[in-house]
């Protein structure tokens, strides 16, 4: 099974770290394993500090207008859940105000679904995906070129 955790990164912090996303990874990465209650809780500032709250009920309206038309979409249990039975695909995504979980099996069509539906919402949504050690935007960044 893959796990994604998702964050909407604020608009300004986004294009600050466009090409310097090991550095996004590194922080959420560091939060995840953090063992002391007092550095969790400075992450959590950290992370506060680069992130933007989701909002949960804008964001599950939008993957239901967009995604509602499938046959095997479904979104009950506050959560959305994509199957494609074709290519054996199964994704189920889980928003909260902090961040959004997209956990997958199978190909990957289900969560490209999702991932497709999710970069129209905002450009700034990173995407981690620790057991593997992949992270990028949904929607590449373009960094400005000041010349």
């Amino acid at each position: 099974m893959r796990h994604y955790e998702m964050y909407i990164i604020k608009p300004d912090i986004a294009m600050q770290y466009a090409g310097k996303e090991l550095l996004l990874y590194q922080l959420f990465s560091e939060r995840k394993n953090a063992l002391l209650n007092e550095e969790k809780g400075l992450l959590d500032k950290q992370i506060s500090f680069i992130t933007e709250r989701i909002k949960d009920e804008e964001l599950n309206r939008h993957v239901v207008n967009e995604i509602g038309a499938f046959r095997t979409y479904e979104f009950k249990n506050n959560g959305h859940r994509l199957s494609i039975k074709q290519s054996k695909s199964d994704a189920s995504l889980f928003v909260r105000q902090d961040k959004a979980n997209l956990y997958s099996v199978g190909s990957q069509e289900a969560e490209t679904v999702f991932f497709e539906v999710l970069r129209k919402l905002t450009p700034s949504f990173f995407a981690i995906d620790f057991q593997s050690g992949q992270y990028g935007w949904l929607n590449p960044i373009k960094q400005r070129k000041l010349v």
